[in-house]
């Protein structure tokens, strides 16, 4: 079965939540028959520069947490799962919102950290302490927790999971923790700040 999709320039990681503001009536639709039980998942596709991309997140409606006028309401949903976009259909039929067959990816949460990435990540955690920085979320977690906790943006996520096996996954992870080390050596050099989910 088609999975009911929204594109957006997020790419979150299971677990996460997140808030949406809803306002395209074509969105409102489908977040009616969220709200009605009518079905229990939806899919953002990440979205850049006018392109969808082939991976996205499998999400859930938490909560409505406003609601405005004609429709509009501000809502909390939650990554459930990870997906390939295999095709996707925004002419207006049955639904009115874009429709799309996925694949769903459910090895994400057995994908391993890596050495390479477990010593970076140990060294970045090092480098940390040293400047009295708190590191509680960075120690113990894998892969797609470690993504979420460096605060890695939308498009470098995408960049990541894009990438058609872990080994090259595990390389992109790689340079996003090698960067954040650099930037974190060169904050006190600068008087700049920061921060770490």
């Amino acid at each position: 079965m088609p999975l009911p999709l929204l594109p957006l320039r997020l790419l979150p990681m299971p677990g996460e939540i997140i808030g949406l503001h809803i306002f395209e009536q074509r969105y409102q639709a489908l977040f009616n028959e969220l709200e009605a039980m009518q079905m229990h998942e939806f899919g953002i596709p990440f979205f850049h520069d006018s392109k969808v991309w082939r991976v996205g997140a499998t999400m859930r409606l938490v909560t409505v947490q406003k609601r405005h006028s004609g429709g509009k309401r501000d809502v909390a949903v939650t990554a459930t799962g990870l997906f390939r976009l295999k095709n996707m259909d925004e002419t207006p039929g049955v639904v009115p919102y874009p429709l799309g067959e996925v694949e769903e990816i459910r090895e994400w949460s057995e994908w391993p950290l890596g050495k390479a990435c477990a010593d970076a990540r140990d060294a970045l955690i090092q480098d940390m302490r040293e400047l009295d920085m708190y590191v509680g979320n960075l120690e113990h977690q894998g892969f797609l927790k470690l993504i979420q906790h460096l605060d890695i943006d939308a498009m470098q996520r995408a960049q990541i999971l894009s990438k058609s096996t872990v080994p090259e996954m595990q390389q992109g992870l790689l340079e996003c923790i090698e960067m954040t080390r650099r930037l974190i050596q060169q904050s006190p050099l600068d008087g700049g700040s920061l921060f770490v989910n």
